[in-house]
């Protein structure tokens, strides 16, 4: 499973619709009402279990990180290193 499917997976499991979120992929999933900051504080320990990554603060401050697209990518990003 690429990374996009696993963002996409993982939002879907958590309460939004996979036909919503695909139509969102670059819209800010905390507007969007899929997570709030408990549940994103979930997504990043599932990811760092998932994929043994983390981000720097950096990636918290790029508008991008909060969209499911831009997560992706960043997540993508930082799995190669």
């Amino acid at each position: 499973m690429n990374h996009l499917n696993w963002v996409i997976h993982w939002f879907a499991a958590h309460g939004a619709a996979e036909a919503a979120i695909k139509e969102h992929l670059d819209e800010n999933f905390f507007d969007l009402g899929y997570i709030d900051s408990f549940a994103f504080i979930t997504l990043m320990s599932d990811i760092e279990d998932e994929f043994g990554v983390s981000f720097d603060n950096d990636r918290f401050q790029d508008r991008a990180f909060s969209t499911i697209r831009g997560l992706a990518k960043a997540l993508a990003e930082e799995a190669e290193k």
